[in-house]
């Protein structure tokens, strides 16, 4: 990698990922149901949500990833001889193709009230993986509603409906529910396609086709090009659009990267208008995930 990048693969070459195979398989986890919690975020440069948590008596930070489906803990966190090359493996889907990782079983993870035992995860191996965080699915949570309150760097969690604030511009959207990942309808130029909700992804990207049909423009800078998790590079152009519109939030002439992968075929959306919505569109946004009905409510002061 060369010592100095490019904005956009800076944002991109650290994390666009999630992960397969089972969802949270845990023998008991220890928590009120009806109990409101709150997570605090930290700051970082990458504007993602990250809280500290417990893995066997020992705080880390950890990212709270709505593009994954199972966790991934750091291999110098677990017990040594807890996992080995012959343990069974997840697949982690990433910008450019799959790797196959181990998983194992670690007693304890706590995160705010909540502490799940015998928890399942997959050992994020940096030696062949150059993710440096550790990632919790946000499916994890087991409560009604998961909401992340960005201008406020926090995370609530509680049951029954999203919580109504004062004076806020509000849009409410169905969404697709689909292994584990979340996908709302959106219009790039008034052409319909889908967006994957990723907190996960520092920067939102559009795949070629998405672009073509709506029209984009190609911008005049150097053609860039991104690293992804499979270690290969991908070449991306950024590309201009009037609009972008998702329930009642539209933003005009907005630039967003364009490119290949493999991604969008392996989650089963072959040859369909893709795109990727990450922090940098969300991070504007109090989300409101209502995980019991399917929602996604977005709020803007």
């Amino acid at each position: 990698m060369a010592k100095r990048e490019s904005r956009i693969e800076h944002l991109l070459n650290a994390k666009l990922i999630w992960l397969s195979g089972a969802l949270l398989a845990a023998s008991w986890v220890s928590a009120h149901a009806n109990e409101h919690q709150r997570l605090a975020l930290q700051p970082n440069d990458r504007n993602w949500p990250i809280t500290n948590i417990t893995i066997n008596g020992q705080e880390t930070p950890a990212l709270l990833d709505t593009g994954a489906t199972i966790a991934l803990i750091n291999d110098e966190l677990l017990a040594q001889g807890s996992w080995d090359e012959q343990a069974p493996e997840t697949r982690v889907l990433g910008i450019g193709g799959h790797r196959l990782f181990p998983v194992t079983r670690i007693p304890r993870l706590t995160a705010g009230a909540q502490t799940y035992y015998n928890m399942r995860v997959a050992v994020n191996t940096r030696d062949v993986f150059p993710v440096e965080q550790n990632i919790l699915p946000t499916s994890m949570f087991r409560t009604s509603i998961v909401d992340f309150d960005f201008p406020k760097r926090r995370v609530d969690l509680y049951d029954g409906y999203p919580k109504f604030v004062q004076g806020a511009q509000r849009s409410a959207i169905s969404y697709i529910y689909r292994e584990g990942l979340i996908y709302i309808p959106v219009r790039i130029n008034g052409v319909r396609g889908r967006a994957l909700i990723d907190t996960g992804a520092s920067v939102s990207f559009v795949n070629p086709l998405f672009a073509e049909l709506a029209k984009g423009r190609v911008r005049i800078d150097p053609e860039q090009d991104i690293q992804g998790s499979d270690l290969e590079r991908n070449p991306v152009r950024m590309y201009n659009f009037r609009n972008l519109r998702f329930g009642d939030n539209q933003i005009e002439k907005f630039g967003v990267p364009v490119f290949e992968t493999e991604m969008f075929k392996d989650l089963g959306f072959r040859d369909e208008p893709m795109m990727v919505m990450g922090m940098d569109l969300l991070g504007n946004f109090r989300l409101q995930l209502d995980q019991k009905r399917r929602r996604l409510v977005m709020l803007r002061e």
